[in-house]
C-alpha cells in the first residue's frame, strides 16, 4: 500500500467515525430535548407558584403574554409575563432585571395581584458573593418576604429604599448594594403595574 492511499483510507475512516460520532449526538439531543423541554416547564411553574398566593397555585390557568415598553423592567429587547387566575382570583407575574448588583446583574419573579399588591418576590438568578449577598434568596433568609402585601402606597416616598438610605428595607452586613438592587428592581415592577393596563380585560361585574 502506498503513502497516498494510507493517506487516503486514514481520511476516509476519519470521516467516517465523524459522521458516525455526529449522528450519535444529534440522535441523544432529539431523544433528550423532549424531556429538557417538560424540565424547564416544570421549573418555570415553581418560579411563578413561589410568588403567587396560595390560591392561585391549584386550579389555575396560566398564560403568557408579551409586555410593552419592557425596558421599564430592564428588558430593552423584550419580556414575557404571565397572566394567572381562577374563577375568584387574578394576578401577574413579571420578570425583572436589574444590572445594579454587585457582582452583576440579579434576576427576579415579581407576583401582582389585581389591587396592585406585591403577592411575591423570588430571586431566580444572580451572581452575588456567597455569604453576604446571597441573603436575597429565599433559601438562604426570608428578607425577600418582605415584600409581600406591600404597594406602590404602603410606604411613603422614601420608604422603597434600604434603611441605610432612609428606607424601610434592611441592608445585609456588609453587603448593601445587594439588597439595594433589589428593592429599586421591585419598586420598578410595581410602578410599571400601575402604569400598565396588565388587567386591560378585566372581568364584568353586575350593575
Amino acid at each position: 500500500m502506498t503513502t497516498f492511499n494510507a493517506m487516503q483510507r486514514g481520511a476516509l475512516v476519519l470521516g467516517a467515525f465523524a459522521l458516525i460520532t455526529a449522528g450519535s449526538v444529534a440522535s441523544l439531543r432529539a431523544l433528550t430535548a423532549e424531556r429538557i423541554d417538560a424540565h424547564q416547564h416544570a421549573y418555570q411553574q415553581r418560579q411563578r407558584q413561589a410568588v403567587l398566593p396560595e390560591s392561585l397555585t391549584r386550579q389555575a390557568s396560566a398564560s403568557e403574554m408579551a409586555l410593552p415598553d419592557a425596558q421599564q423592567l430592564g428588558y430593552p429587547e423584550g419580556a414575557t409575563g404571565w397572566r394567572v387566575e381562577n374563577a375568584d382570583q387574578r394576578a401577574v407575574v413579571l420578570p425583572v432585571v436589574t444590572r445594579r448588583g454587585y457582582n452583576g446583574e440579579i434576576h427576579l419573579l415579581v407576583g401582582i395581584d389585581e389591587e396592585q399588591r406585591i403577592t411575591g418576590v423570588r430571586v431566580t438568578q444572580h451572581q452575588e458573593t456567597p455569604g453576604l449577598g446571597d441573603d436575597i434568596e429565599r433559601r438562604r433568609s426570608d428578607w425577600i418576604t418582605g415584600f409581600d402585601g406591600l404597594s406602590l402606597d404602603a410606604l411613603p416616598p422614601g420608604g422603597w429604599a434600604v434603611t441605610r438610605d432612609g428606607g424601610h428595607f434592611d441592608a445585609f452586613t456588609g453587603a448593601t448594594i445587594t439588597p439595594r438592587a433589589v428593592v429599586g428592581a421591585v419598586h420598578d415592577a410595581l410602578q410599571y403595574a400601575h402604569n400598565t393596563p396588565l388587567f386591560s380585560d378585566a372581568r364584568e361585574t353586575s350593575p
